[in-house]
């Protein structure tokens, strides 16, 4: 019998049913691309090998123990010795078997020989002979467990000896995860009698019934007896045998139509289990991930409350300042009253004896006091930005102890976890690093240098980086000689008596004029670079928990789609199954 592809054994609705359940197979692969190298091998390979079944014919997967009779199983249903039959495992690698025109045997790759064979049955289907799952190379209980995904149909061998035993039982509870249609069958029931065997067969069914959740077809054959039937052209022998009802499934139950639901429905239980596992480790993804956005919408919090909280503190202590200045212009107005008077007339002549009542009764300590009020500024500046260091990466240190709980699902996302919990070490470290080596010294320094520059430059041109003390004082001196150029000239013009009172109001504007303008472009200068030194400080940060939040937003956008994506497929497998079940 020739050759004969799943495709023409399709109707027109099956074959509609295919095409969308090979559009779903694409959309499935392209939602899982999204994990990245977070899928595993085997299950790429198991998604990649079920979309490959739907153009391959009906494959029949038979497993079981070692020494339950599979390989007996199989000649019998061939009606010739294809395989090797012994006590020993016989079967040490996967045996692919398909319809040849003669016997013959190819090394696939290790441990997986394809052999053909004239066999009839082999023309309508492929079946593969495993190792068996008590095999003491677990190699082969391994490649047993990763060709099941792409059977069609499960025929499970146990024996009447030791019927249904504890790794058959593991073993079952593995097939039915992939939603695969099992058939058991109880082989050697030649060596019971008819108690016996009603027994053992109650004792599988009932077995079975409480693992699948569901009654599954059983079958009581002799595959030996069968075998030999068929050699010997024994009709008593195959009826005793049992084989005959085994072949009526196959071959008319199990007919056409039947085949097709099957090989439609098969491929469907693996991409469920493949959305329905990476949908849930989406769903946990997500979840770790609405943490992390907590702990981002926590550290911009912070930040956020740092900046209102400087603005609002700046207030006061910049008015300590105004107030100095304002109550130097008030001793110097006073001074200006008293010494420009007509009763003062002889000591105004003495320019160093103004110069020095100037200095004690008007500039006094303004330099120190001044200088003063600024240094508490900058160190407010200096501690207030290491404090919120030290919360920010004591916040981090949190994260980093808490990512143990962040664990996902069996194997899905162990790449996810550690670009996460790398980003965030990266990220703890260098919060760390930044709060271990800041000197309060070294930054109180560089800080009063830039606001000194920034504001002498801007104050008074050609003046270097001096304390802003010393800028009142240059301010005073310059004040200074204006009032004795004024005391000169008054006592100079005749009349000069006259002339005083205008002369101080002239004085005492030109002092408030000057006074101001200079309050004025230092308040102004000083809280410009107060409040860039406050945005700085928010940028360092920022930048340096950017590629945690960058990861963490674009992870969770992504995780999104993926999940969403995953879902419609699993909802939309779920109806798809629905409807072939329904043929």
């Amino acid at each position: 019998m020739a050759h004969v592809g799943a495709q023409s054994i399709l109707g027109e609705r099956e074959a509609e049913l295919r095409a969308a359940e090979q559009s779903l197979f694409d959309r499935l692969h392209h939602a899982l691309e999204q994990f990245g190298a977070d899928v595993t091998a085997t299950d790429a390979a198991r998604l990649r090998e079920a979309t490959e079944q739907l153009a391959e014919l009906f494959l029949i997967v038979v497993a079981g123990e070692f020494n339950a009779g599979k390989s007996s199983f199989i000649n019998a249903l061939l009606g010739d010795r294809v395989l090797p039959e012994g006590v020993t495992p016989t079967t040490d690698r996967i045996n692919i078997l398909r319809f040849g025109e003669q016997p013959d045997s190819q090394l696939l790759e290790d441990f997986l020989l394809l052999r053909t064979h004239p066999a009839p049955l082999l023309g309508d289907l492929n079946i593969v002979d495993t190792p068996g799952t008590n095999a003491i190379i677990r190699r082969h209980e391994e490649l047993t467990k990763r060709f099941v995904p792409r059977s069609d149909l499960v025929l499970f061998i146990t024996s009447a000896d030791r019927p249904f035993t504890e790794s058959e039982r593991t073993f079952l509870e593995h097939i039915r995860e992939w939603g695969k249609k099992i058939v058991l069958v109880i082989n050697k029931i030649d060596i019971l009698d008819e108690k016996g065997r009603g027994e053992v067969i109650e004792f599988v069914r009932s077995n079975a019934t409480t693992l699948l959740g569901s009654t599954p077809m059983i079958f009581a054959v002799s595959a030996r007896s069968a075998l030999r039937a068929r050699e010997n052209d024994d009709p008593k022998l195959w009826a005793e045998s049992g084989f005959n009802a085994m072949e009526e499934y196959l071959l008319r139950t199990l007919d056409q139509g039947e085949r097709v639901r099957l090989k439609l429905l098969n491929p469907l239980g693996v991409g469920q289990k493949l959305a329905t596992t990476y949908r849930t480790a989406s769903d946990e993804r997500l979840h770790t991930l609405s943490e992390d956005i907590k702990a981002i919408n926590n550290i911009e919090g912070q930040i956020q409350v740092y900046k209102a909280d400087m603005q609002r503190d700046f207030t006061p202590r910049i008015a300590q300042l105004e107030n100095l200045i304002h109550e130097f212009e008030q001793r110097g107005h006073s001074f200006f009253d008293e010494q420009i008077r007509l009763g003062r007339a002889r000591d105004l002549i003495k320019k160093d004896l103004l110069e020095q009542r100037f200095r004690d009764q008007v500039v006094g300590d303004l330099d120190a006091e001044t200088d003063r009020i600024t240094q508490q500024i900058i160190d407010w500046l200096i501690e207030r930005n290491l404090k919120l260091w030290q919360d920010v990466n004591a916040y981090i240190d949190r994260r980093q102890i808490s990512r143990h709980k962040d664990e996902m699902v069996g194997n899905v996302g162990q790449n996810f976890n550690y670009n996460r919990q790398s980003l965030i070490d990266s990220v703890g470290r260098s919060t760390s690093q930044i709060v271990q080596s800041y000197n309060r010294d070294a930054e109180a320094k560089q800080l009063a240098m830039d606001l000194q520059g920034t504001i002498a430059t801007t104050a008074l041109t050609g003046v270097g980086a001096v304390g802003f003390g010393a800028l009142f004082v240059i301010l005073a001196h310059g004040a200074l000689l204006d009032f004795t150029g004024i005391s000169l000239s008054v006592l100079a013009v005749a009349g000069g008596a006259y002339l005083i009172p205008a002369k101080r109001a002239q004085a005492k504007r030109e002092f408030h004029k000057k006074v101001s303008e200079l309050r004025d472009k230092i308040v102004r200068s000083l809280s410009k670079q107060v409040y860039a030194e406050i945005d700085q400080s928010i940028e360092r940060v920022t930048e340096t928990v950017a590629p945690y939040t960058r990861f963490v937003k674009f992870q969770n956008e992504q995780l999104q789609h993926a999940r969403n994506e995953l879902a419609s497929v699993e909802q939309a497998l779920g109806r798809l199954r629905g409807e072939i079940e329904a043929l």
